[in-house]
């Protein structure tokens, strides 16, 4: 009787931590989740402010300045495309 009492208290703790395991477990997955979201976010943050300073920086496409097409030699472009 002692014994049955004894296997039934423990089945109990086990199914008790068993409980809190797998709540523990969701929201982990629920934090990863969240975090994962975040990261995204700040990845496209991050890429979006680097795309406008690269648009930014562009030039006027008729100013050919410094790219060698204002350098002439006998007709024909110092710089071949």
């Amino acid at each position: 009787m002692e014994e049955g009492r004894r296997v039934e208290e423990g089945m109990k703790k086990y199914l008790e931590k068993e409980n809190k395991y797998q709540r523990m477990d969701i929201e982990v997955n629920i934090l990863n989740d969240k975090f994962e979201e975040k990261y995204k976010n700040l990845r496209f943050q991050v890429s979006t402010k680097i795309l406008d300073n690269i648009l930014s920086s562009q030039r006027y496409p008729s100013i050919k300045y410094g790219l060698a097409f204002h350098e002439i030699i006998e007709g024909e472009y110092s710089s071949q495309a």
